[in-house]
């Protein structure tokens, strides 16, 4: 298939491309050593507009579309994940207050999000072996002045800079995860704890840490939804939000692309550019079809998606065949430049690293396998 993009696509992408060139490529090695949140970057793109990119214009929102949201995480992903990672994470929890919430819970927290005064991050990962079983289940106990939350939310994007976290919490530890209920948690309420910082191998810019709720208290109002609907809200979320880790999958992989293909012409080996050789042109060709197939499926999910039609099972071939491909498309590009491309003054290692945070992280590795074979056996 070819997809075809409007006018108005076409010019969100090429500003993206633009703003990406201007302030993220000379930063984003600086970045990735010293993991240091990019306030300014986050600034700027709030006077882009794109904080709001797709959120409706009652809002605040730039009522651009998802699949002009998913041209912009691409786009800024070549040039930096990790800030590509920031808005992503910012925008899904957005995302899920805007598709999920209630009309106060939107007045009050959409127009700050939209103008950067908050940014959102998602809560949803625990260290137990699944969300509500462990000792450290984050539970959510019935008050008369509403909820009590005591547990640990794990490896959380945007903590410690956020200033609403979507959390999910079970509200019956013996329910073997059945009962999730999922909250809205301002980051300056009493109880809540951010932890270190904890440093990973990729996507090093976006801050990543656990929060230790301690007798956090939240008011009925901060229910999310359907109290115990917390699992359809995260089963939601989180295929948008694997959309989103692709169009940063294939972002990196085009940017890898682009960079051995133009290495490729200026190292000169036995006489003449190794770009002359088959091996490399082979190598090339491969990764280069494999971007351009993940692109062509990740944009028809993203269309439907914006359709209001089902999208689920599209969204999770697409994170199983970039499971598949995404690091290889940069073991491919690493090889072509040899040595050279090993170097950290290169790209390619970092974005390397990057591509294994956004195959790896957000969904569960059983989720597309899952999610695919139930559209099937229906």
């Amino acid at each position: 298939m070819s997809y075809a993009f409007t006018e108005e696509q076409l010019l969100i992408k090429q500003n993206a491309l633009e703003f990406a060139k201007e302030y993220l490529d000379p930063i984003a090695m600086e970045l990735d050593h010293s993991a240091k949140f990019p306030a300014e970057i986050v600034k700027k793109m709030v006077a882009q507009d794109l904080l709001g990119l797709f959120l409706p214009g009652e809002y605040g929102g730039a009522e651009a579309g998802f699949v002009a949201f998913i041209e912009v995480i691409e786009a800024l992903s070549g040039s930096s994940a990790s800030v590509a990672a920031i808005l992503l994470n910012h925008a899904i929890a957005a995302y899920a207050i805007e598709h999920w919430g209630t009309k106060e819970q939107k007045d009050n927290y959409l127009p700050a999000l939209v103008k950067g005064e908050k940014l959102g991050a998602l809560a949803i990962y625990e260290n137990g072996p699944m969300l509500g079983v462990g000792p450290d289940t984050l539970v959510a106990e019935k008050k008369p002045e509403g909820y009590v939350l005591n547990g640990v939310k794990a490896f959380v994007r945007n903590a410690g800079v956020a200033g609403v976290y979507v959390v999910l919490a079970t509200t019956d530890p013996t329910s073997n995860g059945k009962t999730l209920t999922a909250f809205l948690v301002d980051a300056k309420a009493s109880g809540l704890k951010v932890g270190a910082a904890k440093e990973s191998m990729g996507l090093r810019g976006c801050p990543m840490a656990d929060l230790t709720f301690e007798n956090v208290i939240v008011p009925e109002s901060a229910v999310l939804g359907a109290v115990d609907g917390g699992l359809a809200l995260a089963t939601d979320t989180l295929a948008v939000f694997s959309l989103g880790e692709a169009a940063e999958t294939v972002g990196i992989g085009q940017a890898a692309v682009e960079h051995a293909a133009a290495y490729s012409k200026t190292r000169v080996q036995f006489g003449k550019p190794i770009s002359t050789l088959q091996a490399i042109q082979t190598l090339l060709a491969e990764v280069a079809t494999d971007a351009h197939v993940a692109r062509l499926a990740l944009y028809d999910a993203a269309g439907l998606f914006e359709e209001g039609k089902p999208f689920q099972t599209e969204a999770a071939m697409v994170k199983a065949f970039l499971a598949r491909f995404g690091s290889k498309m940069l073991l491919d590009t690493v090889q072509i430049e040899g040595g050279f491309g090993y170097s950290e003054f290169m790209p390619l290692p970092r974005l390397f690293r990057d591509i294994a945070g956004t195959t790896l992280l957000e969904a569960p590795a059983e989720y597309p396998d899952k999610t695919i074979a139930a559209a099937l056996l229906a």
